[in-house]
């Protein structure tokens, strides 16, 4: 599904810049320097692109798949996906709501971040749902330009 046909992306400086921000904002975090309400969602974007990028263990990975995201979502959809990635690793979701369950419709699903199989479950099956998608968008458009014909 992913992998053997797509381009190297190259993290720009700015993805580079925006991972260490992040990286140093959930170190804080762990270290109860700052709390959840301190943080603004520009902070949360950039925590969730620091674990997003920890849970790829490659940032090029990483950085193709944010691609994937805006691709499908739109910029700020992949800015929010980001966030919600922070909101709910970080358990500050307010009143419940939000996170990526929230943010997919799929509140009452049980959360595939905070379910019973753990975050790096969590992360890894949201990924796949985005690359499943994905693969049946292109899968339906081959077969409408194949009809076409």
């Amino acid at each position: 599904m992913m992998g053997i046909d797509q381009p190297s992306v190259t993290p720009s400086p700015q993805d580079l810049k925006d991972i260490q921000t992040g990286k140093d904002l959930y170190n804080k975090f762990q270290n109860k320097q700052i709390s959840c309400n301190q943080l603004k969602d520009d902070d949360f974007e950039k925590i969730g692109e620091y674990i997003m990028d920890q849970k790829f263990g490659n940032t090029n990975q990483h950085i193709q798949m944010n691609d994937k995201a805006k691709q499908m979502m739109g910029e700020n959809g992949e800015e929010q996906m980001h966030i919600n990635i922070a909101k709910s690793t970080l358990s500050c979701i307010k009143n419940g709501k939000g996170g990526v369950t929230g943010m997919m419709g799929w509140g009452g699903f049980g959360g595939m971040m905070n379910g019973g199989f753990g975050w790096g479950f969590g992360i890894l099956g949201f990924i796949v749902w985005i690359v499943v998608l994905i693969d049946l968008i292109l899968l339906g458009i081959w077969l409408w330009k194949k009809i076409q014909k």
